[in-house]
């Protein structure tokens, strides 16, 4: 066996190991922050990330989650927070929950939407210890959509099970066709 194609083998199962150990160990750590849509109201900034990414409607395990930052991208304490959904087509309000008290502003806000379509979600925030935030409240919108369940194929889901086999068979076949010599 000739020396390059010693040296291309081996770095193509170095890819792939690589690729693999990455994929593994990116699912295993967590953030201090959520990462996602981002309103700047004052000297705070409030993120949206909703998970899944697209909701689908009926399902029971869609979260809502925001972060309160203040100027030092740090975590507010002691906030009280309310959640206002609209339907963004007829301007509907469907769910409206009261001002709660939260100790840290990450927060996690497990929601069903009950049917397709596409939404207005209204974070309002009360900051303790805040002059004008105390009593009037930050209102930060998003928007949101939801999916039919039975027709898409989630994006990570995808790439997972779908792309990275792909992949894989495709690096398998290129070796053993360099091996034979027919390319």
């Amino acid at each position: 066996m000739s020396l390059q194609k010693v040296f291309c083998i081996k770095h193509l199962l170095m890819f792939l190991v690589l690729l693999c150990f990455s994929i593994n160990i990116s699912s295993q750590f967590t953030s201090g922050h959520f990462f996602g849509t981002t309103k700047n109201i004052g000297n705070y900034q409030i993120i949206f990330a909703p998970y899944p990414p697209l909701p689908f409607a009926g399902d029971n395990s869609t979260l809502l989650n925001f972060s309160i930052l203040d100027k030092e991208n740090q975590n507010v304490n002691n906030i009280f927070a309310s959640l206002l959904i609209k339907n963004k087509e007829n301007g509907s309000i469907i769910t409206d929950n009261p001002f709660k008290f939260y100790e840290f502003s990450d927060i996690t806000i497990p929601y069903t939407f009950k049917e397709i379509g596409d939404y207005q979600i209204s974070l309002l925030v009360r900051i303790s210890g805040d002059p004008v935030y105390s009593q009037n409240p930050i209102s930060a919108d998003f928007d949101i959509s939801t999916t039919d369940p039975n027709q898409i194929i989630p994006t990570n889901e995808l790439v997972l099970y779908y792309l990275v086999p792909a992949l894989v068979v495709i690096a398998i076949i290129v070796v053993y066709l360099k091996r034979k010599n027919k390319i």
